[in-house]
């Protein structure tokens, strides 16, 4: 057993080397753009609303004080790492924070015209925005794609 081991564990430095040898160099803005690099602590997350589905639940629907907790929400998501936020999931009754939740049925979602142009490795999620309040989307380097408001926690229960 021993020696297989130490026969993978040699064979995996001959591919890694083979690899360092052969390995493609990107230009300082390719990897930005491929975000190539990045340590979780330069993660600053920011929402981006390109993908934004007004037509399911709009901003107009919520009263006053729902719209001052989903402002907060936006900078409390600003100074935030995604490593934390990801954290902040679990088992029902122990999330914390933001209760990062992936969605496990993509199609258990609301219809959305732009959805199907998403690539299916793309993972969404809800957040947390204040008690029942949600709000439902995907990340994309470093920038959560809201595409789904959802004050009464109805998206994806």
């Amino acid at each position: 057993m021993l020696r297989h081991l130490m026969a993978a564990k040699k064979n995996l430095k001959r591919i890694a080397q083979s690899q360092r040898e052969s390995a493609v160099t990107l230009s300082p803005l390719e990897k930005i753009v491929v975000n190539f690099g990045r340590q979780p602590e330069h993660e600053v997350p920011h929402v981006n609303l390109k993908y934004f589905h007004y037509e399911h639940q709009c901003l107009s629907a919520w009263r006053p004080e729902e719209l001052k907790a989903l402002s907060a929400f936006v900078g409390k998501l600003r100074k935030s790492k995604w490593h934390n936020i990801q954290m902040s999931g679990g088992s029902l009754g122990h999330k914390t924070g933001f209760g990062y939740t992936p969605h496990k049925n993509r199609n258990s979602l609301p219809s959305h015209p732009e959805i199907d142009k998403i690539s299916e490795d793309i993972t969404f999620f809800e957040l947390r925005v204040a008690r029942e309040m949600r709000v439902h989307g995907f990340r994309c380097l470093d920038a959560f794609y809201l595409v789904w408001l959802d004050k009464d926690h109805e998206v994806y229960s």
